[in-house]
């Protein structure tokens, strides 16, 4: 893992391989990944294979959208709906305080320092 420094990882490495065992199962596929890449190194030497390859992975590859995989987690994971209650703008402050949060707009050449912000 590092030559300069072998010592570097060796709790890494007892956490898995010690005595406790790989509790959480880190190491349980790990023959299989290894024959995985050593197969993409082959491929790789053929670059017409692989682009081809790499071609139709992105053109098989779904619509990905971040929020609709948060819904789907919400909903089904965690068996909770969205809040659909707006939340303030910055500017606008806080619920319930008086101006509380509310940032000073400032322009291009204004003369407004950090420490009067600070008093605002």
């Amino acid at each position: 893992f590092s030559p300069e420094n072998p010592e570097l990882f060796h709790d890494v490495v007892n956490s898995l391989l010690g005595n406790h065992g790989d509790h959480y199962m880190l190491l349980a596929d790990y023959d299989s990944y290894i024959e995985s890449q050593d197969k993409v190194t082959e491929l790789f030497k053929d670059p017409i294979t692989w682009t081809k390859k790499c071609i139709l992975n992105i053109a098989a590859s779904g619509k990905f959208s971040s929020d609709r995989t948060i819904a789907e987690y919400a909903r089904d994971i965690w068996g909770v709906t969205p809040n659909l209650k707006a939340l303030p703008h910055p500017h606008e402050g806080r619920p319930g305080t008086k101006n509380e949060g509310e940032v000073p707009i400032i322009t291009h050449g204004s003369s407004a320092s950090l420490q009067e912000l600070g008093k605002k």
